[in-house]
Formats: structure tokens, C-alpha cells, sequence
């Protein structure tokens, strides 16, 4: 994957960009809200294809992927990336446990639970900027 130079806000801070990648549409417009509230740059993809194109036109520091999508998957997304770059992955799914061990078991990667709020989400996302 190709990256762009950081972009920087008019105060010359990095822009932190988040990719929401999740086949529901209300799903990715409720957590882009959430994001957006939080002072993150929101990039959404409704599949596994639009998250690969996405990510090659790009800097997004965080994924949030879904494992559960038709087309390509998100466990697919997650082997196409390259070994050591790209973004930080946390998987946001309601997947069964199995389903995302196996996802983690490939290579680092995060996790929480669709179900988790907003408040961990942030946590969660400030741990990642550390």
C-alpha cells in the first residue's frame, strides 16, 4: 500500500484519520459521528474493495474493520495488508469469539466488541496514539 505524506490541520497538527470499514450503513454513520465528535478525520468503506482503495489513497493511522461483510471479508482485508505497515486494525465486529481470535492470531491487531460505546472507543483509540 502507497501512503501519502502526514496531513496536518491548519494548526499544524497531524490529522488524525480513522477508516470505518462495515457492510451496514447505519452502523458506519453512527461510528463516523462518534469519531468526528472525537476530533478524528472519518473515511468510510462499505466493503472489503473500498477499504483496499481507500487505504491506497490514504494515511489512515486506525482501521476499524468488520469481520463479518459479504464480498470481501474483513479477515480478507486483513491478509491483503502488508506484513509491517499500514494501518493500526481494530477489529469492531460482532463476530463470534472464534471468528476473532483467529482474525488476531495472524498478527496484532485490537479488538472491541460493537457493542462497547463511544467511551471505549475513545480509550481505545487514545491507547493507539501513545
Amino acid at each position: 500500500m502507497k501512503h501519502s505524506s502526514m496531513q496536518v490541520d491548519r494548526a499544524g497538527s497531524p490529522v488524525r484519520k480513522v477508516l470505518v470499514v462495515d457492510d451496514d450503513a447505519s452502523w458506519r454513520a453512527l461510528v463516523m459521528d462518534s469519531l468526528e465528535e472525537l476530533g478524528y478525520q472519518a473515511v468510510e468503506a462499505a466493503d472489503g474493495e473500498a477499504a483496499l482503495r481507500a487505504l491506497e489513497r490514504g494515511d489512515c493511522s486506525v482501521m476499524l474493520l468488520d469481520l463479518r461483510m459479504p464480498g470481501l471479508s474483513g479477515e480478507e482485508v486483513l491478509a491483503r495488508l502488508p506484513p509491517d505497515a499500514g494501518p493500526r486494525v481494530v477489529l469492531l465486529t460482532a463476530a463470534d469469539m472464534d471468528q476473532v481470535q483467529q482474525a488476531l492470531g495472524r498478527r496484532p491487531h485490537y479488538y472491541l466488541s460493537k457493542d462497547a460505546g463511544r467511551d471505549a472507543l475513545a480509550l481505545l483509540l487514545q491507547s493507539l496514539e501513545a
